[in-house]
């Protein structure tokens, strides 16, 4: 299980092209600062004993866990270039109407999302659905995945309602 790593930004400045156009998983990693930025927003103030249900690697914080058909088109188009608006796009948006109001959100969202790393790799098509659901079942805490996350601190902050009051805001 060799995962591959690749800047956010990169990608929209077409600098590094290493995501092929086949099946896999893929994890979005954010710098403490943003996900402070994240909870803040969420009006979530964790514990250091907290702290450690979140997946760190080198100070790196794992926000998001998702799969792919194809992970050149749904990391580099989708969600980074935002071709289609995918829920991660409108969860960051909603994150940053809050603390930016109404500036030039696609903008906003671009930034943010140009400061995250992305580690993915390759994973049989016939397996996503089981791949992906014991990535994000482990025991650490996803913030934007509601679904197939019970790691119990979702419940105890009301993580998975105040995302979805603060996107219907944004729709």
């Amino acid at each position: 299980m060799n995962w591959n790593t690749v800047n956010a930004q990169s990608l929209r400045q077409k600098a590094e092209t290493t995501i092929e156009n086949k099946p896999g998983i893929y994890k979005w990693w954010a710098k403490k600062t943003d996900l402070d930025t994240i909870l803040d927003a969420l009006e979530i103030k964790f514990n250091s004993d907290e702290l450690k249900y979140i997946e760190n690697e080198n100070e790196w914080y794992c926000i998001y866990v998702g799969q792919a058909k194809s992970l050149e088109n749904r990391i580099q188009d989708t969600h980074v270039n935002g071709r289609n608006k995918s829920t991660l796009r409108k969860s960051i948006g909603a994150i940053l109407r809050k603390k930016h109001g109404n500036q030039d959100l696609e903008e906003e969202i671009n930034n943010f999302i140009d400061k995250l790393a992305i580690k993915y790799r390759q994973v049989n098509s016939a397996n996503l659905d089981q791949e992906e659901a014991k990535e994000i079942g482990h025991d650490f805490l996803r913030i934007f995945n509601s679904q197939h996350n019970p790691n119990k601190l979702r419940s105890i902050y009301k993580i998975t309602a105040k995302l979805s009051k603060l996107r219907k805001k944004i729709k």
